[in-house]
């Protein structure tokens, strides 16, 4: 008589399939599973809801937001939404205490009073590693910067060797000179 009853709910009424009916053989997991769990899911996304819709359209009214609630609780169990939903809040639920539990233990190694210094702490290490690589990376730029110069003072003092007339080795020497100015500006600030 009172698998018979139990047979009604759960697959004439509530409408779960028998494949999610066989995972749970005990009557306490069918009623902890099946009915317990998303029903207050259930409760809960049809309250919030409920007065959701009705805070929007008329304002905050409880008359309204019941009868709607009421309603809508019925289309989802007449409709046949139940049996599949039951798999989706089983589902929810699992993830959703999983990451509570992770948010906990998170908040109890990481109090929010020592976050926050904490993170500043971290921004300030942060700011002075970008800040480290930046000026190996502007050193790094000078120092190629040096070697280049180096090169085309090596090649006008390879060209002032070779036998110029005057006026282009005055040049030469203009453009060394300037070169070698540059040069030292550059070591400079290294």
């Amino acid at each position: 008589m009172a698998t018979d009853l139990i047979n009604l709910l759960f697959t004439q009424i509530l409408k779960i399939s028998p494949s999610t009916l066989i995972r749970y053989t005990t009557f306490q997991d069918q009623i902890l599973y099946l009915f317990l769990i998303p029903h207050v899911l259930l409760f809960l996304f049809i309250y919030a809801f409920s007065f959701g819709i009705v805070s929007r359209v008329v304002g905050p009214h409880k008359g309204f937001s019941y009868l709607l609630g009421l309603v809508s609780y019925i289309y989802i169990v007449y409709a046949g939404w139940y049996g599949f939903l039951v798999t989706w809040f089983l589902g929810w639920l699992a993830l959703a205490l999983g990451l509570a539990l992770f948010l906990f233990f998170v908040s109890v190694v990481f109090h929010p009073s020592a976050t926050s210094a904490g993170m500043k702490m971290m921004g300030e290490v942060g700011k002075s590693l970008a800040k480290g690589k930046a000026k190996e990376a502007e050193k790094r730029s000078i120092e190629e910067e040096i070697d280049a110069l180096k090169k085309e003072i090596s090649a006008l003092e390879a060209e002032e060797q070779r036998g110029i007339e005057p006026t282009a080795r005055a040049y030469i020497q203009m453009q060394k000179a300037n070169l070698q100015a540059q040069k030292r500006r550059l070591e400079s600030r290294l």
